[in-house]
């Protein structure tokens, strides 16, 4: 067995936390040519950052560059190494570097390597608030997948990407794929990652209590950064989706002492421990400290939660000078999350039923073809909520069942975007577990002469 296949045993034994084995299998080895010695100086600083040492990695990986050149591989885990650490300004000139070093190398790269690459591009590119390029990537690295095994890595970043900015009826064809994969098959690492994508999916189109049960099923020895990984953000998600947190999810944020940046503001602002002005100001100060997709999840946030007018503006003007810089298809999917904070005070929709479309603001959305929206939107008519048992029998003429509320769910999500695509608008009506509602500032008319109430019987 040559040095790199005996490399590639290491690093699947590090990613199951089997480390001390890693590292005996590591001192073992007698590199001879450069790329050997590069490479074990590599997995010499990968040791170091599996045992959370991620500073001490950055150096070593730092010193193996200086004496054996830029690689794509090494210049990566600079990368992951600075994202750790929160050095947001090595991070954003480490990935510039490893952009430029992709386009110079494409031709010379291994198949796994190129994968490898994109993949993390896409999770660097995600982090960056560049999402539209950052699915890009994962498409790319999906397509040139060449086993389950790894596809099933590809797929699992997709799947989160999507849950966390543009759930469509393929998200559920992923969540099919990724809660049939064989465990066996899977390292410890992946499987965390699997279990977070699993949980957002949830999250977005099944339900909150569903998702923290799956958190409540971690193993017990699941180390505590992975645990607040998703733990913060079911709170985040919830949050934004409107979703109250129960007892217990409040309890378990107080358990928590070590926390990162992120997790911190997030933990101060569920427990109201936040003034306005000191919210402003520790965001503020999270800037130098988040990826931008982690500072502007948490201005879309506080935007969205927020009552005042003057900071909400505020806010907003904020998000909107930070996302001006990227691609229209990112800002749009950026706007998407602010869709309570853009909208005016009160927003009026006028329902035709003889016309089968409805208006707001002097644009008209056709529903002539869409005919589960309009008997949603017919039901809405006469009361702004209703039951998820009252909706999927007025839709479906049925009773409840997951895959009908999964149905509901989706037939709301496809509505609020057509609506945005014509209008502008954000989410038009919400979807939890209990109930389908319109949002408190949208009021829905009927403007047919004579069919002012509708004219279901609920």
């Amino acid at each position: 067995m040559n040095i790199r296949q005996q490399l590639e045993d290491i690093r699947l034994l590090f990613m199951n936390g089997r480390l001390a084995e890693a590292g005996v299998a590591l001192d073992r080895l007698q590199p001879t040519t450069t790329a050997e010695l590069r490479m074990h100086a590599h997995y010499v600083a990968l040791r170091e950052f599996y045992q959370g040492r991620v500073r001490i990695a950055k150096g070593l990986m730092l010193k193996a560059a200086d004496e054996f050149g830029d690689n794509f591989n090494l210049l990566r885990d600079q990368v992951v190494c600075d994202y750790h650490l929160n050095d947001m300004i090595s991070f954003r000139s480490g990935l510039s570097r490893l952009e430029v070093l992709l386009a110079e190398k494409e031709q010379q790269l291994e198949p796994v390597t190129m994968l490898e690459g994109e993949l993390m591009l896409g999770k660097f590119y995600e982090e960056d608030a560049r999402l539209q390029p950052a699915v890009i990537f994962y498409d790319r690295a999906l397509q040139h997948a060449k086993t389950p095994e790894q596809r099933f890595r590809v797929l699992v970043q997709k799947a989160r990407w999507q849950a966390l900015y543009e759930p469509g009826e393929e998200l559920s064809d992923h969540y099919r794929e990724l809660i049939s994969f064989p465990h066996e098959r899977i390292t410890r690492d992946q499987q965390i990652e699997l279990q977070h994508a699993l949980m957002m999916i949830e999250l977005r189109l099944v339900g909150a209590d569903h998702a923290w049960a799956r958190i409540g099923r971690l193993d017990a020895d699941v180390a505590a950064i992975d645990q607040r990984l998703l733990v913060f953000d079911f709170v985040e998600g919830s949050l934004a989706q409107d979703l109250p947190l129960n007892p217990t999810v409040l309890k378990r944020i107080s358990e928590f002492d070590d926390l990162a940046p992120y997790e911190r503001f997030l933990k101060m602002l569920v427990q109201g421990s936040l003034e306005q002005q000191a919210k402003i100001q520790e965001l503020d100060r999270l800037a130098t400290q988040l990826s931008w997709s982690s500072y502007l999840r948490l201005l879309c946030l506080c935007a969205n939660l927020e009552t005042g007018t003057a900071t909400r503006q505020e806010l907003n003007r904020k998000i909107q000078l930070i996302i001006r810089g990227l691609d229209p298809r990112s800002q749009s999917l950026w706007n998407r999350r602010l869709k309570q904070a853009l909208q005016t005070p009160e927003v009026r929709l006028e329902l035709s039923l003889r016309g089968r479309q409805v208006s707001v603001q002097g644009r008209s959305v056709d529903l002539s073809k869409k005919k589960i929206a309009m008997q949603l939107l017919e039901g809405l008519l006469r009361k702004e909520s209703l039951s998820v048992d009252q909706a999927i029998h007025l839709l479906w003429q049925t009773s409840f069942s997951p895959e009908y509320y999964h149905r509901l769910r989706m037939s709301t999500h496809r509505l609020n975007t057509l609506v945005h695509e014509i209008t502008g608008l954000g989410k038009i009506i919400e979807v939890d577990s209990q109930n389908v509602r319109l949002r408190p500032e949208v009021k829905l008319k009927c403007v047919d002469d004579g069919l002012e109430t509708g004219i279901l019987g609920l």
